[in-house]
């Protein structure tokens, strides 16, 4: 009969060290605090570009735009998972994520995206395309940085910006169908 390995159990100092560090292992090879600093910042695009949206939505009420109004709202609502994505990561790797309505205002804006309101569909879906494109250029600078560091943060980012790059492609057809009918 075969001996069972015994588990071995971590020392005080092991289980402290665990506590503290959480996710964070020697293993992990990325710099936990500019990753929270980042992600901290895309997360701030987030709730900017959900406010955008929801604006959008709420100014979507002519007989030619009831469509938007369900598609300005189910935007918005990914981009409230991808900002509770992104706490849940930075909390996973020993951050706290900002929730001062000012910090998030601030850090959104030094990324260069700030919500407007457009006064037609036009114009709202504009913005809205090109708030998507200033997200899909900072994730992808993100998941080149830390592709071979931080794994889990860059699957997390990838399918993220995955989803960005499908909001930016739907609005742009849009805008190019638009026009074709002009």
């Amino acid at each position: 009969m075969k001996e069972k390995k015994r588990l071995k159990h971590s020392s005080p100092k092991q289980l402290q060290e665990g506590i503290e560090l959480g996710a964070v292992t020697k293993e992990y090879k990325a710099d936990p605090k500019q990753v929270i600093k980042e992600l901290n910042e895309l997360r701030s695009t987030e709730i900017a570009s959900y406010l955008q949206y929801k604006q959008h939505a709420y100014m979507a009420v002519s007989l030619f735009s009831p469509g938007f109004k369900a598609e300005f709202n189910a935007h918005a609502l990914q981009e409230l998972e991808h900002a509770d994505l992104l706490a849940e990561r930075i909390q996973q790797i020993g951050g706290v994520p900002i929730f001062d309505p000012e910090e998030i205002a601030e850090k959104a804006r030094q990324a260069g995206v700030k919500p407007k309101q457009g006064s037609t569909m036009a114009e709202m879906i504009g913005q809205d395309l090109t708030l998507e494109r200033q997200q899909i250029e900072r994730y992808s600078v993100l998941a080149r940085k830390i592709q071979g560091t931080d794994p889990v943060t860059w699957l997390l980012v990838v399918q993220i910006l995955a989803q960005t790059e499908k909001h930016a492609a739907e609005l742009a057809d849009f805008l190019s169908r638009e026009a074709d009918i002009r």
